[in-house]
């Protein structure tokens, strides 16, 4: 939701374009099958420009079978019906089109006559690159595409690029002044970006899922695919940042300032854990350690105060003396946010939001000294995420990010109906004390390689949070299960963009890309979507561990057995017969839909021979050892159709915790 000061300038703007009026005209590109319409870039174009006029005349292509001729402004020819100008020219700066008006990622969609102007504020800077922020002209190319031409970009590469066919493009007078609706967005996506950069594959890596080449390729095809998604604003050095401020302190200051750190129940500082040194928690009520954080600051970006990657707070007496009431009794889905401290041991558990709250309003009036402007980023994590309950006021000055990484009742979508309404209640919670939101959730690590997902519950809490204040969302991370998990990834990029799209119309874009076999396969995922709700608290047991995530591999056989595979590959039979009589690209969609199942089922095979173990039983590890080669030669015959992150997925999830490194390189055929 973005600030009202941000819709004045954008409404005070469109006055001075003049959008309250207009004639009325036809903007016609493409004429029944004929081309009617030239692409007009300037003499000198920016790079933005020329890509975004690259993209529209590529799509109208896809579209119609039309190549579009772009010309430079000096060299349009006469005669022409329609000229659509993408960027800044001085065409559009005589009709009144200034960009250096515009906010950042803005852009305007307006027709004069039968001619028709995409522009926003451009740069140099690489067009695909999130952090850019000149992207307006390449958006409004993007705007419209799915507005006009119903263009769908459901995963990476080409197949997952819907474009419906038509032979003629055609729209009425357009006059539109639009931003993305959120500041920041973000569905983070981790190493294949650094491969597409240059980063080199490790070698297990490469024995296991993606060869070098076909990560780069992946990696293009994901900033694309992103990037057509919108995702952008600003980057984390705004008003919007927030880190892990004092990991690695007590190995700084630990020895000469021990009391600057969280105090034990044993009375001592920092954590017993040797390995867990970098995660010690800062002592909040200690005044010298508030002054020196001031001291540290520069005085003019956000003051980052976020906690260490890890939950367990101080015990000392000042400490506890600033928290709230703990609940009585306490939720029974909470029992890891107020009962148990699992990741650090022999600390207070148990919520801290008031007292973490009140030290950072003591620092925002530390800060405002010396900068009354003061801000200061944090997260709402651990022992923070429940709300405050001392009814504590803060201001627009903080911003929180809103992480959901708690009790795995709390975590992962789909979930209780009651644990989901106490998730509700805590963000209101929170957006009741006066702060900006952020929302930085973690649960798309859920599901490993296997048809587990929802899209309802998670989209209407997204829906839900943008609705009461949501400033931005940071996605942790998009984990690539294109093929098992499509409708819930393609939704959350959607919502990303456009909080305000409703869930059902998401979800029939999708299965529309399917053509005749739209309604099996919107069968398929619901018949997946509905075992995942069924099996909310069966899930819970089984993968019983904070880190879920991580125990995939040990137990897919047991969340997913052969008979339910057997049933979703039996509905995509049905799919694939809708398409015998339609265009290849039906096919070959469904067909990408069956390459992921099959791979779902392949993993599940070599599961159950590891049958929740870490290591294989030695009288199996032939029998492991063929099964992984099994799965991995499947791996390398479908790499190309980007059915799935390989580099997530050996890295993420299974490398670290499969103990059979002499048989992959027994068993694995090398590049």
């Amino acid at each position: 939701m973005k600030d009202p000061k941000y819709f004045c300038i954008l409404f005070s703007i469109a006055g001075l374009f003049g959008f309250a009026s207009f004639t009325s005209a036809q903007v016609t590109l493409v004429s029944n099958g004929e081309p009617r319409a030239v692409v007009v870039i300037a003499d000198h174009p920016t790079g933005t420009a020329q890509y975004a006029a690259d993209e529209l005349v590529s799509h109208v292509e896809k579209a119609t079978g039309v190549l579009l001729e772009i010309r430079s402004e000096s060299e349009v020819p006469n005669g022409v019906h329609t000229r659509v100008y993408i960027g800044e020219t001085e065409t559009a700066f005589h009709h009144g089109i200034d960009v250096n008006q515009l906010p950042r990622e803005a852009f305007v969609l307006r027709s004069i006559g039968n001619d028709l102007f995409i522009l926003g504020k451009e740069g140099e800077g690489d067009p695909l690159n999130p952090s850019n922020p000149n992207a307006g002209t390449l958006f409004g190319v993007y705007e419209f595409l799915e507005e006009v031409m119903k263009v769908r970009w459901l995963w990476p590469g080409e197949l997952g690029t819907y474009v419906p066919k038509t032979s003629t493009i055609s729209v009425s007078s357009i006059n539109r002044l639009q931003a993305p609706d959120l500041p920041y967005r973000h569905i983070r996506w981790g190493f294949t970006r650094n491969v597409y950069r240059g980063a080199r594959l490790q070698d297990e890596d490469v024995h296991l899922g993606f060869s070098q080449d076909v990560a780069e390729k992946y990696g293009e095809a994901m900033e694309i695919l992103l990037r057509r998604h919108r995702m952008g604003g600003r980057d984390l050095s705004s008003d919007m940042g927030v880190s892990h401020t004092y990991s690695g302190w007590w190995l700084r200051y630990g020895e000469q300032h021990p009391e600057w750190f969280m105090m034990r129940r044993d009375g001592g500082r920092g954590r017993l854990d040797p390995n867990r040194q970098i995660n010690v928690e800062i002592c909040v009520t200690n005044e010298e350690l508030q002054d020196y954080i001031i001291e540290q600051w520069n005085g003019e970006s956000t003051l980052m105060l976020g906690v260490v990657d890890r939950s367990g707070r101080c015990n000392c007496e000042n400490c506890r003396a600033w928290d709230g009431p703990q609940p009585d009794p306490i939720p029974w889905f909470a029992k890891y946010v107020y009962k148990t401290d699992w990741n650090a041991r022999n600390f207070f558990p148990g919520a801290t939001s008031d007292r973490y709250a009140r030290f950072w309003r003591t620092m925002l009036e530390k800060a405002r000294v010396i900068n009354p402007h003061a801000k200061i980023g944090v997260f709402l994590y651990h022992n923070e995420f429940p709300a405050p309950v001392t009814g504590i006021q803060l201001n627009k000055n903080i911003y929180g990010q809103f992480v959901q990484w708690q009790d795995p009742h709390l975590r992962w979508f789909p979930m209780h109906e009651e644990a989901y309404e106490w998730v509700r209640e805590q963000w209101l919670g929170w957006r009741n004390t006066g702060i900006r939101m952020g929302y930085r959730p973690n649960y798309l690590h859920d599901g490993y390689v296997l048809p587990h997902f929802e899209t309802r519950q998670s989209g209407e809490f997204f829906k839900f949070a943008h609705k009461h204040g949501m400033m931005s969302a940071d996605f942790d991370s998009n984990t690539g299960q294109w093929a098992v998990q499509g409708p819930r990834l393609y939704m959350h990029m959607r919502l990303v963009n456009k909080p305000d799209l409703n869930l059902e119309d998401i979800r029939n874009e999708y299965f529309s890309a399917f053509g005749p076999a739209a309604d099996d396969v919107r069968r398929y995922f619901d018949f997946w979507e509905q075992y995942a709700f069924d099996n909310i608290l069966p899930f819970l047991d089984l993968f019983d561990s904070p880190l879920r995530y991580l125990h995939w591999p040990r137990f897919a056989h047991k969340a997913f057995p052969p008979e339910m595979l057997g049933a979703g590959s039996e509905i995509l039979e049905q799919a694939l017969l809708k398409t015998r009589n339609s265009p290849p690209e039906y096919a070959e969609r469904v067909r990408f839909l069956q390459t992921g199942l099959e791979h779902a089922r392949l993993t599940v095979e070599l599961a159950a021979i590891f049958d929740g173990n870490f290591d294989v039983p030695e009288d199996r590890l032939e029998e492991a050892g063929l099964a992984l080669d099994k799965l991995v030669r499947f791996r390398k015959e479908h790499q190309g159709s980007f059915f799935s992150d390989l580099w997530r997925v050996t890295n993420f999830w299974e490398r670290p915790r499969w103990n059979m490194d002499e048989r992959i390189m027994d068993y694995v055929t090398e590049e």
